[in-house]
């Protein structure tokens, strides 16, 4: 798999468990990437969704995205621009952002995602999110899961992952990479033309 990393806020590819999870998922065979945003310590949407869609390029069933904190919203406005020439094997959420009220961060969150659409731009979603997260309340993840139809994963004492190793990280990334894609997008949503008949 290729699997691309996504920092967050302040964040670089030196920044936290980065650099750990970059060499556990490349010992396992992966092609890893993990994206140099700009500006991070006064992030703008469209400059961090440029600099993600020039370093990542097109997108596959053999990519996996993962973005921690802001960079799970900046995935996700990435995933809705970007082009595909397949669906993407599973995006990935750490510790991600419903909406932050702050003016610094109004740009990423401004403007509605369409998750009607974004659901069907990855084969797979999973929200990673910590009970004890202090930044980002647990509620934000509940949603993410409910509105993605995503696999809701919730960590032990992890706080908003800001330190330099979390097995449950590596242990999920590399969990879903060898997954197989036995079901479509939107496999779970019901049917409205089930109880149609033919006339």
């Amino acid at each position: 798999m290729r699997i691309i990393l996504i920092p967050g806020y302040k964040a670089t590819p030196a920044s936290g468990f980065f650099p750990w999870l970059y060499e556990e998922l490349r010992k396992l065979g992966h092609e890893v990437l993990t994206v140099n945003l700009p500006n991070t310590e006064a992030p703008d949407r469209d400059e961090w969704t440029k600099a993600l869609l020039e370093q990542v390029g097109v997108l596959d069933d053999q990519t996996v995205i993962v973005g921690h904190s802001l960079g799970g919203a900046s995935a996700l406005r990435f995933l809705e621009a970007a082009e595909a020439f397949t669906t993407p094997h599973a995006v990935v959420l750490i510790s991600t952002p419903w909406m932050i009220n702050s003016e610094q961060f109004r740009g990423f969150f401004m403007s509605e995602l369409d998750f009607e659409v974004l659901m069907w731009k990855a084969s797979k979603f999973v929200v990673i999110h910590s009970r004890d997260d202090k930044t980002i309340p647990f509620d934000h993840a509940e949603k993410y899961a409910k509105v993605l139809h995503a696999k809701l994963i919730e960590a032990k004492d992890a706080g908003h992952f800001i330190g330099t190793q979390y097995p449950i990280l590596l242990e999920m990334v590399a969990a879903v990479c060898n997954e197989p894609v036995v079901f479509a997008p939107g496999e779970t949503l019901p049917d409205e033309f089930a109880d149609l008949t033919e006339r």
